[in-house]
């Protein structure tokens, strides 16, 4: 009786979840090459997968969808497209198609959708099929940081195998940093020399700006939040799940004597607010003083492409950005000397953010065993080798960064991005809890009264932290351990 009550139990938090999601909706809200040795058989029928993802990403997509359609000549594949300013606009259009009955099996998500859409029960944990296929997936996790198969874990369950990734590091424009005897940063340097360095580049004809030192976009990833990290905080206090069964299993199996998962268990866990904490101030503060200093331009909502124009135009010395810069900066004419990439300056820490991604299997998809060959498949070098051509993003591989795969586009010292995990094994993933998505739009919502001059930091903080506590008062329970 007990565990009948208990399943009970589980079922009405999924629903209560679903409910208020669906709600906030309506109210405008591998590994190797091949196919791993695929133990799936079709009984004959065309069995269809619909996988929604980026809409620039579609024509190479369909350019690669013939290297799985050749391993499995029964299987279709239909990819849709999603556009949106960020990956909170993107969730939210996505929840609202999910309410709609739009037939989706896979879906690309970052970090910032994992938790939500397994807290909320629309999402398939992938423990049975990583457990059956663990002889296979050895090689693929031989070359992955541990912190990002953490980052996909949910209340002792995996839920993604991560194709990318991206840290915020620093990137530099070169030119106005020799412009200006400036030296590439040590990685030891500090949020002083950053601030000298970018006072230094800073041009201005009278009151205006016409060389900004820095800037950044008002978004989660990047953003100020890796100003939090480096202040050794959070916007959210950390915790960590318990084991389960499967995840116990899980590092014991593929990261066994790897020193640097000694605290991970079940997944990490935020479940209290504390946007108003000392250093969270702190790093406001700061950011505040370089846009009324003229160093940073007004922030304004978007995403990694938001600042490009200014920085391919020599306006802008500094920002923070992931190895997807990489391919965007040489989109737009940069030359692979023309930018670098640095480690974040240390704060009280030099603790750094990430966030990752792959492909989420849907709850409602009927084709799951299908499914879970293409997220393998999605994972192999077979597959990631053309989609990572032009460098577009990280690669969750850390075999496929290395000088040549560079030298094509910069920057001359590509070798930050993957050490950014290697060197700190502190570094974490954005704080992503079942409520991102309103969470998300408080931070963006405030930090942008802030930036303007509308409230103080230290107000509009603590307006952040009354919406943010009553954000996961409605998402409780978020976690069941």
């Amino acid at each position: 009786m007990k565990n009948k009550n208990h399943a009970n139990e589980k079922q009405s938090i999924k629903l209560n979840r679903r409910t208020f999601i669906k709600s906030t909706v309506a109210t405008g809200a591998v590994v190797s090459s091949g196919v791993l040795g695929a133990p799936y058989i079709n009984a004959g029928a065309k069995q269809k997968l619909v996988i929604q993802t980026r809409t620039g990403r579609i024509t190479k997509l369909e350019q690669m969808r013939n290297s799985f359609i050749q391993k499995f000549p029964d299987a279709d594949i239909e990819f849709i497209g999603l556009a949106g300013v960020d990956h909170e606009d993107t969730i939210s259009k996505t929840l609202a198609q999910i309410a709609a009955g739009k037939q989706i099996d896979l879906q690309r998500v970052a970090t910032e959708g994992i938790q939500l859409y397994a807290g909320a029960g629309y999402v398939s944990p992938l423990d049975k099929w990583v457990k059956r296929d663990a002889h296979l997936l050895h090689e693929y996790f031989d070359d992955v940081a541990p912190s990002i198969p953490h980052s996909m874990l949910y209340d002792g369950s995996l839920y993604q195998i991560s194709t990318e990734w991206n840290a915020a590091n620093i990137f530099i424009n070169t030119k106005l940093f020799a412009e200006n005897d400036i030296e590439y940063p040590g990685a030891d340097w500090t949020k002083d020399d950053f601030y000298n360095i970018a006072k230094k580049i800073t041009k201005k004809s009278g009151s205006k700006t016409d060389v900004f030192g820095y800037g950044w976009t008002n978004r989660l990833w990047g953003s100020w939040m890796p100003w939090i990290f480096n202040n050794d905080s959070n916007l959210y206090s950390e915790a960590e799940s318990k084991n389960s069964n499967f995840s116990d299993w899980f590092w014991k199996t593929f990261y066994k004597g790897n020193s640097s998962v000694a605290n991970f268990k079940g997944g990490p866990k935020w479940e209290t607010p504390q946007a108003n904490n000392d250093r969270i101030e702190e790093a406001l503060e700061f950011m505040r003083q370089l846009v009324v200093e003229g160093i940073s331009p007004a922030t304004a909502l978007g995403d990694g492409a938001t600042l490009t124009g200014f920085f391919t135009t020599n306006k802008m010395g500094m920002t923070p950005a992931g190895g997807f810069w990489a391919g965007g900066l040489h989109a737009q004419g940069m030359d692979p000397d023309d930018f670098d990439v640095c480690f974040f300056p240390k704060w009280k820490s030099q603790r750094h953010q990430f966030g990752a991604g792959g492909y989420l299997m849907m709850d409602s998809c009927k084709h799951k065993d299908l499914a879970w060959e293409f997220i393998k498949h999605s994972s192999s070098y077979e597959w990631q080798i053309p989609f990572m051509a032009g460098n577009i993003s990280s690669p969750a591989r850390r075999s496929m960064h290395n000088a040549l795969r560079y030298s094509y586009t910069g920057p001359k010292h590509w070798n930050v991005f993957y050490e950014t995990l290697d060197k700190f094994p502190d570094t974490g993933a954005i704080p992503a809890p079942p409520c991102s998505n309103p969470m998300t739009r408080t931070f963006t919502k405030h930090t942008g009264l802030a930036m303007s001059g509308d409230l103080t930091p230290k107000v509009a903080l603590k307006k952040m932290q009354r919406d943010l506590e009553r954000i996961t008062r409605k998402y409780q329970p978020m976690y069941k351990s």
